[in-house]
């Protein structure tokens, strides 16, 4: 009697949110069995989802921090109206909704920077494939605001962690070491780290898993899209304040 043929592994059954919450975690021990799960049918629009409702939460919790930020900003701007607490409040929270957007549309474009690098770099993608990467990739957000968070409660109260405009956003990537009164070049430094070099070697890993692409053009791919959204975010952050 001849054996039964081998069953092929399965990765389980997907549950909508549940399973994506938990790529998201193992993505950063294990890109290539995540990707590898989804590499018929790359999935993205959960892994935003879960990604944009998790910083939201993170940005109600920060809230009295955001709203001492708004106060001191209010501060530094000549005949500035003088604002109740709840309407300092209703502005801090002004930015919420409007997280999951810019998440989105850098996730849109880092896709599409990745797309064109490949193309260049001589390797064949799917645009899908490179949007999964480029969203997997961003879990390095919420963990980055909500490190964030904790040193600014680790500082104490609001008034007492915020007493200028720079403590707000606890420096986490080269900023620690440099500093310039440049917006625009405070902001390169900021966002270059470790948290975003981990960013970097996801999105490589993805489009090599996903896409079949050599590791050299995935490399370049996530690179470059990694500079060009760095530059993007550095001049928003520079006409941002000015």
């Amino acid at each position: 009697m001849a054996a039964p043929a081998p069953q092929a592994p399965t990765t389980g059954s997907y549950i909508p949110f549940v399973t994506d919450l938990m790529r998201l975690v193992r993505v950063l021990y294990a890109p290539s069995a995540v990707f590898d799960e989804q590499k018929a049918k790359p999935t993205w629009f959960m892994p935003w989802l879960v990604i944009a409702i998790i910083c939201i939460v993170i940005g109600f919790w920060n809230l009295p921090y955001s709203q001492r930020a708004v106060e001191l900003a209010l501060q530094a701007i000549p005949n500035a109206p003088q604002l109740t607490e709840a309407q300092m409040r209703s502005r801090a929270m002004i930015g919420l909704p409007f997280i999951p957007i810019f998440f989105l549309i850098f996730a849109l474009l880092g896709a599409g920077i990745l797309y064109l690098a490949l193309t260049i770099s001589g390797g064949h993608g799917r645009y899908r494939g490179m949007l999964s990467a480029s969203v997997f990739a961003q879990v390095m957000l919420p963990i980055t605001l909500l490190l964030q968070s904790v040193i600014l409660r680790m500082r104490g109260s609001p008034s007492e962690a915020i007493t200028t405009m720079a403590d707000a956003q606890p420096a986490l990537g080269l900023n620690v070491l440099l500093t310039s009164d440049s917006h625009f070049m405070q902001a390169i430094y900021a966002g270059i780290g470790p948290f975003q070099l981990w960013a970097i070697f996801i999105t490589a890993v993805g489009i090599m898993r996903l896409e079949g692409a050599k590791k050299s053009a995935a490399w370049t791919a996530a690179i470059a899209s990694f500079v060009v959204l760095l530059l993007i975010g550095a001049f928003l952050a520079g006409l941002q304040r000015g």
